[in-house]
């Protein structure tokens, strides 16, 4: 997934607006919680943000919204002559806003500032605009339960608290009756004591509690990202600091860290992936969505790419995989009918419901075992694919009993021979096959 520069301005053609499709399929009834600081509100993009947005949710997509509202707060304070206080706590990876009984009134005000541009945003609908009949209803409450920070490192929180419980079956009311959840980083307590909450952490719960399919956090320092970490499974990936290429400690780059592990948390909880998003670009999001390279960082909970046997409904992925190698001759023919004959015999790797990777594997009745065909789409040949697929049928045809893999090949001899297979004479191949072997491939075998 590759993360373009910040501030490169790229237009959405129409021919990318054709391939949208199968995304479309795919996100439509998916509950998605998206995360904005409130630094957003006030920008050129939180306009677009909105129009994509509804345009998510007319597109049948169940969101949770969750703002953050940091710069509201100080503003409040600051109006009312207060200094913001944080403190460094080591179980975090920020430092922790205090919240005070003289200040909690400065979050309260910040959250009906929120609530009401945001609410304002969503219920315009003019002619000749995005918004036109959109006729969003955006709905907030009690949603979060809290509990309080407590005392940390000799310093009381006071009014700063956690996250107990998320009234999940109330949020999804207001998706089941087509509303956009709205979560503000408040909570209460069981006796009704309000405590301001961080939001990535908010948005981290609602995710796990509504076992959403995605969350989104939209953060406005995602050029400290390794540009060339495109995507990272949540169930390997251990230390945060390799996929971030800076080295000072902004406040905006603990942020940052937060966030990338509130994914990793929420992905091992069983969220399926979670997004790390450029605020700054307008259309960062629909890219991240409804484009196969996306735009910013996925973290996914293992499960991405699974390999399984085709079926009568991949054939038409397939063969459009496999038609550029069948025309240059890397190839040998097969039309479609021939395709579907064989659809038994082949394995595929999907991605948002497109097929990027195939592979045959056809067994003989002298213990050896054919890999064929195998093809991954061009943006994906650097990304390993291959190796998966082949160290999966290679498991495949070892538990069938095979004791040789063996593939021909007229180009690709030098791949195979760095995975270890060794070139061999045509006197290995069944009878069967080698009469068919008339392009003069060579042949090459891994003992299993």
């Amino acid at each position: 997934m590759k993360l373009p520069d910040q501030h490169e301005k790229q237009e959405l053609p129409m021919d990318w607006f054709r391939q949208t499709s199968p995304y479309i399929n795919t996100h439509r009834g998916k509950t998605f919680v998206v995360w904005f600081s409130g630094d957003m509100l006030d920008t050129s993009i939180f306009t677009s943000l909105v129009h994509d947005l509804t345009l998510l949710s007319h597109l049948g997509i169940r969101l949770v919204l969750v703002h953050g509202m940091r710069p509201q707060i100080d503003q409040q304070l600051a109006i009312g002559g207060l200094t913001p206080e944080y403190a460094a706590d080591s179980g975090s990876l920020q430092p922790m806003r205090i919240t005070t009984t003289e200040t909690l009134p400065a979050v309260t005000n910040a959250m009906a500032t929120v609530r009401s541009k945001l609410e304002s945003a969503f219920s315009t609908g003019l002619p000749n605009s995005p918004m036109s009949g959109a006729q969003i209803t955006l709905a907030s409450g009690t949603f979060i339960v809290a509990k309080p920070y407590g005392i940390r490192d000799g310093i009381d929180y006071q009014h700063t608290g956690e996250v107990r419980k998320v009234r999940k079956q109330k949020i999804a009311s207001l998706l089941d009756a087509d509303m956009v959840a709205l979560l503000s980083p408040i909570g209460y307590s069981q006796t009704g004591e309000m405590f301001n909450l961080l939001s990535e952490d908010v948005a981290m719960h609602a995710a796990i509690a509504l076992g959403a399919d995605k969350l989104i956090y939209l953060h406005q320092d995602t050029g400290a990202i390794n540009s060339e970490v495109r995507e990272v499974s949540a169930s390997s990936h251990g230390d945060l600091s390799d996929l971030i290429q800076a080295n000072d400690n902004t406040q905006d780059l603990q942020s940052l860290h937060t966030v990338i592990e509130r994914s990793m948390q929420a992905c091992n909880a069983g969220v399926s992936r979670g997004h790390i998003v450029d605020a700054q670009q307008s259309d960062a999001l629909l890219r991240e969505l409804f484009t196969r390279d996306g735009s910013g960082l996925m973290i996914d909970s293992g499960n991405y790419d699974n390999i399984r046997a085709a079926d009568s409904n991949s054939v038409n992925g397939i063969m459009a995989l496999i038609k550029p190698l069948i025309e240059d001759g890397t190839l040998l023919y097969r039309s479609e009918q021939d395709l579907e004959r064989e659809i038994q015999n082949f394995y595929i790797i999907e991605r948002e419901g497109s097929v990027i990777c195939c592979a045959s594997l056809v067994m003989y009745d002298n213990n050896t075992a054919e890999l064929g065909c195998l093809v991954v789409h061009p943006d994906f040949r650097a990304s390993g694919k291959a190796s998966d697929i082949l160290q999966y049928l290679t498991k495949t045809a070892r538990r069938t009993g095979c004791e040789t893999l063996f593939v021909l090949s007229t180009r690709s001899g030098d791949w195979f021979l760095q995975q270890g297979f060794t070139e061999d004479n045509s006197t290995l191949l069944p009878e069967t096959r080698e009469t068919m072997n008339n392009r003069g491939s060579k042949v090459f075998s891994l003992s299993l």
